[in-house]
C-alpha cells in the first residue's frame, strides 16, 4: 500500500525553526515545512555539512534557510543560538522540537551516561528550546510548537528496553500538554506528533502488527506536522497525533 497525495497547508510568510534539522526525519521536516512557503532554520549540532546541504536544498525552493549550531544540553547555549537565528531570521513562528536520542539496551545495562543522554536528547532538549524560543513565538501572534514524540508516548506499559528514551518521550509529552496550558492565553498552540514505524526505522515490528499494512513515512508524518502549524489548526492544542497506521493505539 502507498501513502495518499498530500496538499500542503499555506505557511507562506512564516519563519520556522527545526531542530535535529539536518538528517533523516529533521531533513525531511525542513523541507515540507519549505514546500509549504516558510523560511526555516536548520539547527544541527554536529552534522555542519548536511546542514548545510539542507539550507541549500531549501533555497532552492525558493525560500531563506538559515544554519544554526548549538547543543540543546547547555540551556545558555540554545538561549544564545535560538536569540542570534530569529534576529537574523526576522523572527519565528513554528518551533519544531524533533530531536530525540534512543538507547538501545535493557533497563539494567543502562549507564547514567545513557540515561543522561536519553533525558537530554528528550526532554530536556525539548525544554530548553522552547523556553528559548517563547518569546518570538509569543510575539508572533500564531506562535506553534510541534513536539516529535513516539506513537506510546501515552502509555503506561513497562519498557524493558530502550527505557531511557520512553521515559524521555513520555515526560516530554506531559510538557506538551503542561505547555498547552500555560501557553494559551498568549496564542501560542503547543501539540505532539507521534510516529510509529517508518520505513528506515533501525527496530521493526513484523508488518502484520500494523492495521495499515505498510511502514509510515517521512511525508506522513510532515503532513500532521503541517497541519498543525497551520492557520486550520489555530484551536488545536494540548494534543497528540498518532501518525503509526493503527500501531500501538
Amino acid at each position: 500500500m502507498t501513502p495518499p497525495p498530500s496538499r500542503r497547508p499555506d505557511l507562506e510568510g512564516r519563519v520556522a525553526l527545526v531542530t535535529g534539522a539536518a538528517r533523516r526525519t529533521g531533513r525531511a521536516l525542513a523541507l515540507a515545512l519549505a514546500e509549504a512557503g516558510a523560511d526555516v532554520i536548520v539547527h544541527y549540532h554536529r552534522s555542519r555539512t548536511e546542514a548545510e546541504e539542507v539550507v541549500r536544498a531549501i533555497e532552492g525552493l525558493g525560500r531563506r534557510g538559515h544554519p544554526v549550531s548549538f547543543d540543546l544540553a547547555d540551556p545558555s547555549a540554545v538561549e544564545a543560538g535560538i536569540q542570534d537565528a530569529v534576529e537574523q531570521a526576522g523572527g519565528l513562528d513554528i518551533l519544531v522540537n524533533n530531536v530525540g536520542t534512543i538507547v538501545w539496551k535493557r533497563l539494567d545495562a543502562l549507564t547514567p551516561e545513557d540515561w543522561k543522554a536519553c533525558l537530554d536528547g528528550t526532554l530536556l532538549a525539548t525544554l530548553h528550546a522552547s523556553q528559548a524560543a517563547l518569546p518570538a513565538l509569543r510575539a508572533s501572534g500564531r506562535g506553534r510548537i510541534v513536539n516529535i514524540l513516539d506513537a506510546d508516548a501515552d502509555a503506561t506499559d513497562p519498557v524493558p528496553f530502550a527505557t531511557a528514551y520512553k521515559i524521555g518521550k513520555r515526560a516530554t509529552f506531559t510538557l506538551t500538554k503542561t505547555l498547552a496550558v500555560v501557553e494559551a492565553e498568549h496564542g501560542v498552540t503547543v501539540n505532539a506528533v507521534s510516529p510509529g514505524t517508518l520505513e528506515d526505522s533501525v527496530e521493526k515490528p513484523d508488518l502484520e502488527r500494523i492495521p495499515a499494512g505498510r511502514y509510515g513515512t517521512y511525508e506522513d508524518v510532515a503532513n500532521a506536522v503541517l497541519h498543525l502549524a497551520s492557520d486550520a489548526a489555530a484551536y488545536v492544542t494540548g494534543t497528540q497525533v498518532k501518525v503509526s497506521g493503527g500501531y500501538l493505539i
